[in-house]
């Protein structure tokens, strides 16, 4: 009898262990939660006012910029519905609908490219901006319908020489008659 009782005794605890253990492990294990993935999507407006263009593969078009003051500047990230992309394309017309008494534009380091008619219908820019140390591409007619001598560009200072020659090229063929300084 005593040999029957340790027995049982033994397997109740192998049972209470077995169960806790397995209970244990499923109560360690994360349920699946779905990640957020970029998608495509067009004009979307983003929190600040901002429209984006967003990518499947993480970036952003800017499609429109919001003025603060006399100031618009280029945001290097947006966040849509969770997922954040970064700002690599400034679209045509980007500043002319919400920033078009804008005197003053701010460009990311993200940007690599300013789209044909970017800066169309900023009638009192002055100074542009530029925070990046690569130049980027700035498509023929960027400043289309703009008065271009009458603008600044000011290049971030730790910008390469080969770079800002780069920039003043890419600028020059944009049709920009305006002054470039670092």
């Amino acid at each position: 009898m005593k040999k029957l009782m340790k027995n049982v005794a033994v397997l109740a605890l192998a049972a209470a262990v077995a169960v806790g253990s397995v209970t244990g492990v499923s109560a360690a294990v994360k349920s699946p939660t779905s990640s957020l993935v970029p998608v495509n999507a067009k004009n979307v407006a983003v929190s600040n006012g901002n429209t984006v263009d967003t990518k499947a593969n993480g970036t952003a078009e800017v499609g429109a910029v919001v003025a603060k003051k006399s100031t618009a500047t280029v945001p290097s990230k947006v966040t849509v519905k969770g997922v954040t992309y970064t700002v690599t394309v400034i679209k045509a017309k980007a500043f002319a609908k919400k920033a078009k008494k804008a005197k003053k534009i701010v460009i990311p380091a993200t940007i690599k490219k300013v789209n044909k008619k970017g800066f169309t219908g900023t009638k009192k820019l002055k100074t542009i901006i530029v925070k990046g140390t690569k130049s980027f591409t700035v498509k023929k007619g960027a400043f289309k319908n703009v008065n271009s001598k009458k603008i600044t560009v000011k290049v971030n200072k730790k910008m390469s020489a080969k770079e800002f020659k780069k920039l003043k090229k890419n600028l020059k063929k944009a049709g920009f008659k305006g002054k470039i300084k670092k």
